[in-house]
């Protein structure tokens, strides 16, 4: 609680230190790449339309 009457004064913050802003910075960047990669790479393995894709019976008849 801050008291006027008190000569120490109230404590100041020195603000966020530069560490914590670099990790926050360099976490961004990480989010947002990741994300991009993964975008990027979504595509990867898929056969689109479906109709040219593997069809595997779902009632035990598949032998393969």
């Amino acid at each position: 609680m801050y008291d006027r009457t008190d000569e120490r004064g109230v404590p100041t913050s020195r603000g966020i230190p530069k560490a914590v802003q670099i990790a926050v910075i360099i976490g961004i960047f990480v989010i947002f790449g990741m994300g991009a990669y993964t975008i990027a790479w979504a595509g990867y393995g898929h056969v689109w339309p479906s109709t040219q894709s593997l069809r595997i019976p779902l009632d035990h008849s598949y032998r393969p």
